[in-house]
């Protein structure tokens, strides 16, 4: 795994999941527009989603010539990130967890 970061460390686009450990890395996430675009990379930049091979290279290759656009994404990557993160996991189910336990005490 820390091979794995090293790598991603030294990288400035990241095509594919693990979209919430990229985003967290800095990486711009392209990815297919599914789940994991719906859920992360969508909230970093529309324009981060692919349908097709064709339109992933084009993606890819726009933000690699655009410095000031990829450096903007990549700390707005690292923003949305914090909201996937564990401890914010924790919150919001103990949040749930809360809300239930009450309703079974009222009942």
């Amino acid at each position: 795994m820390s091979r794995i970061l090293e790598l991603m460390s030294q990288a400035s686009v990241y095509l594919d999941p693990p979209v919430a450990e990229a985003a967290a890395s800095g990486l711009v996430p392209v990815v297919y527009r599914d789940g994991g675009w719906t859920d992360i990379a969508s909230r970093i930049d529309q324009g981060l989603g692919y349908a097709s091979v064709e339109e992933a290279a084009r993606t890819v290759r726009s933000l690699l010539n655009d410095a000031e656009r990829l450096k903007v994404l990549s700390a707005r990557a690292r923003e949305v990130a914090k909201g996937f993160s564990y401890e914010r996991f924790k919150i919001r189910l103990n949040k749930v967890i809360n809300f239930l336990s009450k309703d079974l005490v009222v009942r």
